[in-house]
């Protein structure tokens, strides 16, 4: 797992100068290939088999997992799901970071790097 220092408190055990989880906005989530995806018609489920864990997302958390495919940015992602919504494009980054910050804490996702000069990309 990606440790990105954005996504824990400064401070352990003191929630109260730590704001919500989030990852950089140039994070760059791909759905890691350990987990099976189930679509329930209210949203999915996760299985992770490396870590035996299993997790519901909300509609509005399956939309975002399932634009994560290691092309577009947490900006990109953002951006797509605010002029899909008409919402405000600020606040919805902040909640993409926060759900990506999360699929990466719980090992769903990880960053991948933009491609290198020559048209390859780095993991």
């Amino acid at each position: 797992m990606d440790v990105h220092p954005e996504t824990h408190p400064t401070e352990p055990g003191d929630e109260s100068t730590s704001g919500p989880m989030a990852v950089p906005t140039g994070y760059r989530p791909s759905k890691v290939a350990e987990v099976l995806e189930l679509d329930m018609g209210d949203g999915l489920i996760l299985y992770n088999h490396d870590s035996s864990l299993v997790h519901h997302l909300n509609p509005s958390a399956a939309l975002i997992w399932q634009l994560c495919d290691g092309e577009a940015t947490v900006s990109d992602l953002a951006r797509e799901v605010a002029d899909e919504y008409s919402l405000d494009g600020s606040q919805v980054e902040v909640q993409v970071a926060s759900v990506i910050a999360e699929f990466d804490a719980l090992d769903l996702v990880e960053d991948v790097e933009p491609p290198s000069p020559n048209g390859d990309r780095r993991r």
